[in-house]
């Protein structure tokens, strides 16, 4: 007999079959000594407590008990409920119960129901990993794929030095601590945004027009969701609507942050409770507080640069689009709220396709959407002529749709993956490729025709341009123009990317070379004359079109270091790395410690030594 089953029997008790651990697991225990097999594989030590000792109860006071019990946890539960929803910043260290778990303090169920899950690129090791994944989409490919062993060995045979992105990055990292930068990563902890806040940001959504250029919400719905305090009583209420109104909220907060009414606002943390019941989103029948919550937290996050994060819920959002019937055009019925719900769900769908057509030209990757499939006829509130309020700061209505970019430009975006870049049509031959380039170049030379004369990208991207015309420029101008250089850049510089011989490419492909390049210039030098719109809120947004940009005007320097231009470019990666370097000297908080703009400035500060050192190389040769 064991010591505990005579201490058992000693005090007159049952024997426990089982200890501690297999107890609480209620698996069963084979009670070997010194540790039966489940302690022993969880490392804990194995324990056989005695139940105390009591008199037994009957049936009745034990149900008396019970039911006792039940209501003081209930109490206990509405009362921390209510705190949360009515505290100015109500930390939620449990999730809310939405009916579905069989125990609503339980948090093992929802596992993103933690701290701190929205990487913060304003720390180190979050902004290295952040600019590996970019910086592998815009040339370099990933550590071990061709893309990357073609560029190091470009690099070496012209320059004769090795090129290590992983360890240049890694110095970078050491230098940037040595150098006294210290990163300020925020550490959230998810909150529901308090009612008063979110009423506050309906309000100014309204009044801004805002609807005009992200038109992710319907605010009457919102309205009536805060209306029935669903943040105060989440019993019985759906997990997306919850997620609504905090996802909206964070995203007013973050766009209006310095607005007085929004000072004190934590988006951050409102994204993230939001984020927290996506496991419970996915367990309902889809509706449109679904893809609104789901494209406003794609939305929010993309500025921070996680572009695995948006393009997952990209793929819920659009899965719920194709199940509400968002990706066809319905019949107007006679119900006047009807009609306006699927106009309102038609500019959802655009929303999408926008984000969508943006992300597989970055991965090179085929779209979410299949147009095949849709409905492609432009929103009919859509802005087709182009305005001066499309390009600068300028009175919003929610009459009429602008989106964050030109609706045309996304359009153009999928044909150049689809046509040029995409597995199916690698086998072209190379007339019908040159055909495709041609086609592609028109369009886009036809949108950028339709733009007010006074606000076409060619102006802009030169050193000569007069300062005012950057002078009132909002972050949609300023994105339409760099994704004109991008789209131009991609389209011809598809021609190498199938590796065709020049030698027996003629005038065209020459040509086509030339423009690549002439659109990297122009894309960096435009950088240069909107530094004053670089902050952490924006680089993300815009750090795909400057990486490509300068990876291919790298590559040209290296190619050809006795090309008539190459001083003029070599000046031109030196500027740009300047722009970088000034803002770790500067007094502005949001820049001098971010250290994407430090690894940024590292990295082409390398590119152009390796540019000086192939110019060297070619004249000893």
């Amino acid at each position: 007999m064991s010591s505990m089953d005579a201490y058992s029997l000693a005090r007159g008790s049952k024997v426990r079959t089982a200890c501690d651990l297999c107890r609480l697991r209620k698996i069963r225990c084979d009670r070997a000594q010194p540790a039966c097999e489940n302690c022993h594989v969880a490392g804990l030590p194995c324990v056989f407590s005695p139940p105390p000792t009591q008199e037994r109860k009957g049936l009745r006071q034990e149900l008396a008990d019970t039911q006792a019990r039940v209501r003081e946890l209930e109490d206990a539960l509405n009362l921390a409920i209510r705190s949360s929803a009515h505290e100015s910043s109500p930390k939620v260290t449990t999730p809310i119960y939405l009916g579905r778990c069989d125990d609503p303090t339980s948090t093992s169920q929802l596992p993103f129901a933690s701290s701190c899950f929205i990487p913060d690129t304003r720390s180190l090791e979050a902004a290295v990993a952040t600019f590996k994944w970019h910086i592998a989409n815009c040339g370099l490919g990933t550590p071990l794929s061709s893309a990357r062993a073609a560029f190091s060995s470009a690099v070496y045979q012209q320059t004769g030095h090795r090129f290590d992105l992983d360890e240049l990055l890694l110095d970078a990292a050491y230098s940037f601590e040595a150098q006294g930068f210290r990163s300020k990563e925020k550490h959230t902890t998810s909150q529901w945004p308090p009612p008063d806040l979110v009423q506050s940001c309906i309000g100014y959504y309204s009044k801004s027009g805002l609807y005009s250029m992200f038109p992710f919400a319907d605010v009457n719905a919102l309205q009536v969701l805060l209306d029935a305090e669903v943040l105060s009583r989440p019993q019985g209420t759906r997990a997306a609507n919850l997620a609504c109104l905090a996802a909206f909220t964070a995203n007013i907060a973050q766009m209006h942050r310095h607005d007085p009414i929004l000072a004190h606002a934590d988006p951050d943390a409102y994204a993230q409770a939001a984020l927290g019941i996506i496991p419970a989103i996915l367990m309902e029948t889809p509706d449109l507080r679904t893809l609104e919550a789901v494209i406003m937290l794609a939305i929010y996050i993309a500025p921070i640069g996680q572009t695995q994060s948006i393009d997952l819920l990209l793929g819920i959002a659009i899965q719920a689009l194709y199940s509400l019937g968002g990706h066809q055009i319905r019949l107007t019925p006679k119900t006047p709220g009807r009609s306006q719900e699927n106009q309102h769900l038609r500019a959802l769908f655009w929303l999408c396709y926008g984000m969508d057509s943006e992300l597989c030209i970055r991965k090179g990757q085929p779209q979410l959407i299949n147009e095949a499939h849709c409905d492609m006829d432009l929103p009919v509130n859509y802005a087709l002529k182009s305005k001066e309020h499309h390009f600068y700061w300028k009175p919003m209505s929610s009459k009429e749709l602008l989106y964050p970019s030109d609706l045309r430009l996304n359009l153009i975006k999928t044909k150049i993956q689809t046509m040029l870049y995409s597995e199916k049509n690698a086998p072209n031959s190379e007339a019908r490729r040159l055909q495709l380039i041609r086609e592609l170049d028109d369009e886009l030379s036809k949108l950028r025709s339709e733009f007010p004369v006074e606000c076409r990208p060619d102006l802009f991207a030169t050193e000569g341009a007069p300062n005012y015309l950057f002078h009132d420029l909002s972050i949609r101008g300023v994105s339409i123009h760099l994704e004109y250089y991008y789209c131009l850049g991609k389209i011809h510089g598809s021609i190498n990317s199938y590796n065709i011989p020049t030698s027996s490419s003629g005038p065209p492909l020459l040509s086509s070379t030339q423009i690549t390049y002439e659109a990297a210039r122009c894309t960096l030098i435009y950088f240069g004359r909107v530094r004053h719109y670089i902050n952490f809120h924006t680089f993300w947004m815009h750090a795909h079109f400057l990486l490509t940009a300068v990876v291919t005007l790298f590559r040209f320097l290296i190619m050809a270091p006795s090309a008539p231009t190459f001083a003029r470019d070599l000046q031109i990666l030196d500027a740009t790395a300047h722009i970088f370097a000034d803002f770790t000297i500067s007094n502005d908080p949001e820049r001098n410690c971010f250290p994407p703009f430090y690894l940024i400035h590292t990295f082409i500060k390398k590119l152009s030594y390796l540019a000086h050192e192939s110019q060297a190389e070619s004249m000893t040769v």
